[in-house]
């Protein structure tokens, strides 16, 4: 015995049609009448027939031009302005022997981070010694010289060749304070020195603990001091959105729960190059952070606020439906008189549907109801 199977989308199709055609009134209805639709269908219009009323009713809402709905939330890292923030290097090889300070401390130019003890130090040191004392050594023969020149016991041509040695040893010592001198440390004795603080502001990083071997091939700085003043949001954006935002535009912080503590910021840059790993385009967020209320490193969620010039056509999300291919909105040209339009849907959320075209402002969609409209279609088609 073989089953006949019929499709869903048949059988939804017959189920609007009784809901279309009232089940109740079908069972006092004369023959006549049941062979003939409570509605007409042709083409993209399905106009309903005004003397054979079923249960179902039509909800209209009028399409609205107002503000863009907002992109969803981002998911967002704090970070430090580039420009505000000074790391500090081990300029010399060497161990930690002691920390003055803690992540999070808040410091002032030049005050003294960390301490490391070096053998390179020692040579530096010597170095500047040798050459100080070769600056006397020098002089002092230039001035025995100058003596033997007045008394015509040494020719000019000696005293011109010891004045040049005198300047390559000033030279030389001049050499060895400023290699000193732009290492950027304050000595601590013989073999050790502290790394200094480069500009006013928070610790917000630091690679040091006592005993762990620093130096200059160190791939990342022992410690980094920035001013929280300013902060910079740093949010990848789906690409399918990176082309509503534009520098300049305002951006809402809020913490992870959703807190809404009334800090904006302003869009920085807008990439122009997708991630190659999270395929999201990368967007900063430049923020006024002068109650210290984000804090480097931290998560946020970001709000990115349509800008107040544009305008779009909204409508009832419920009034989008689809048609397995394109989506579709029935507008109300007359009383009882539906017409099927194919529609270009913007954002949507829960309640609100943008249409980018397809439907005007001003015009009656179908808010509850539509498929059923577009299922009489399937069945007249």
């Amino acid at each position: 015995m073989t089953r006949s199977h019929r499709s869903p989308r048949r059988t939804l199709s017959a189920v609007s049609l009784v809901l279309l055609c009232g089940a109740g009134a079908a069972c006092h209805r004369s023959p006549q009448d049941k062979a003939r639709p409570p509605f007409s269908a042709a083409e993209d219009v399905v106009a309903l027939d005004p003397s054979t009323p079923g249960p179902m009713k039509f909800s209209t809402t009028e399409a609205t031009a107002g503000d863009p709905l907002p992109l969803p939330p981002v998911t967002a890292r704090v970070s430090t302005v580039e420009s505000l923030t000074a790391p500090s290097f081990a300029p010399l090889a060497g161990r930690v022997v002691n920390l003055n300070v803690r992540l999070g401390d808040r410091v002032a130019e030049g005050d003294r981070l960390i301490e490391v003890r070096t053998s390179d130090l020692p040579t530096l040191q010597h170095e500047r010694r040798a050459a100080e004392l070769a600056i006397r050594t020098r002089k002092a023969v230039v001035e025995r010289i100058e003596k033997l020149v007045e008394a015509r016991a040494a020719s000019q041509n000696e005293l011109t060749v010891a004045q040049s040695e005198l300047d390559e040893a000033r030279l030389a010592a001049q050499m060895a304070a400023e290699k000193i001198r732009s290492l950027s440390i304050k000595t601590a004795g013989a073999t050790s020195y502290w790394v200094l603080a480069n500009r006013a502001g928070t610790v917000v990083q630091l690679d040091a603990t006592p005993g762990k071997q620093v130096g200059p091939d160190g791939d990342k700085p022992i410690a980094t001091v920035a001013d929280l003043e300013d902060v910079l949001v740093l949010a990848d954006v789906a690409q399918r959105d990176a082309p509503a935002l534009t520098p300049g535009r305002t951006a809402e912080i809020r913490f992870p729960d959703g807190a809404a503590v009334g800090i904006s910021g302003t869009i920085e840059s807008v990439s122009d190059v997708v991630d190659p790993e999270r395929q999201t385009v990368p967007v900063r967020v430049r923020v006024k952070n002068d109650r210290k209320l984000l804090r480097p490193n931290a998560f946020v969620s970001v709000f990115f606020m349509p800008p107040g010039e544009a305008t779009v056509v909204g409508v009832p999300a419920s009034a989008i439906v689809s048609d397995g291919a394109r989506s579709v909105v029935f507008v109300e040209t007359a009383a009882g008189t539906y017409q099927r339009r194919h529609v270009e849907v913007g954002r949507q959320s829960k309640e609100r549907a943008e249409v980018l075209s397809g439907v005007r402002a001003g015009e009656r969609v179908v808010s509850s109801g539509a498929l059923l409209l577009l299922n009489a279609l399937d069945v007249e088609g």
